[in-house]
């Protein structure tokens, strides 16, 4: 029993001996890409042992360097080498890069308003757009008249009349 059980582990062992030999910095490095096809292809170049190249699409800060880290081999140095933005970084401001080209408002005219079954406005604007009220707040609004949208927080947008400041949220509908 015993003699059948040597070979059995000596099998068992040899997954785990290949397993060391991953470099773990590398894959560390690659959870900083934030393009999801990159970081997948970061895996998968680190698995396959290949060396990691900069993708095109990364932000950049330089990651912390740890003295106890044992130096893996050529791709670790590429990795230290490579310059990655953290994840934190860019945590809640992912809305923001929709918004980057000073698109932040339009202005239209109002080609009609119809008032929806519970009392929320449905705006035809001239320009082809159509928005919806969202929300209970109230807004007069006629036909011929200037209106800006804006975006909100999270994606929101705010309706309002050029020269007021009160605003309703709506959304775009086609």
């Amino acid at each position: 029993m015993k003699k059948q059980l040597l070979p059995i582990l000596a099998l068992l062992s040899i997954p785990t001996v290949h397993a060391n030999e991953i470099n773990l910095q590398a894959l560390q490095a690659c959870t900083f890409v934030e393009n999801d096809f990159n970081r997948l292809l970061c895996y998968d170049n680190t698995m396959a042992g290949k060396s990691l190249s900069k993708p095109a699409t990364t932000k950049t800060l330089t990651p912390p360097t740890n003295s106890a880290t044992p130096n893996v081999g050529e791709p670790t140095a590429v990795a230290n080498e490579q310059i990655v933005k953290t994840k934190n970084d860019d945590f809640g401001l992912e809305h923001k890069e929709v918004a980057k080209d000073n698109d932040n408002e339009i202005s239209a005219v109002v080609s009609n308003v119809k008032e929806a079954p519970y009392g929320e406005l449905i705006i035809s604007l001239d320009n082809g757009q159509q928005w919806r009220q969202i929300g209970s707040d109230s807004l007069r609004i006629n036909q011929n008249d200037t209106v800006i949208i804006e975006r909100g927080m999270f994606n929101s947008f705010l309706l309002k009349k050029a020269g007021q400041n009160r605003s309703i949220r709506v959304k775009r509908t086609n």
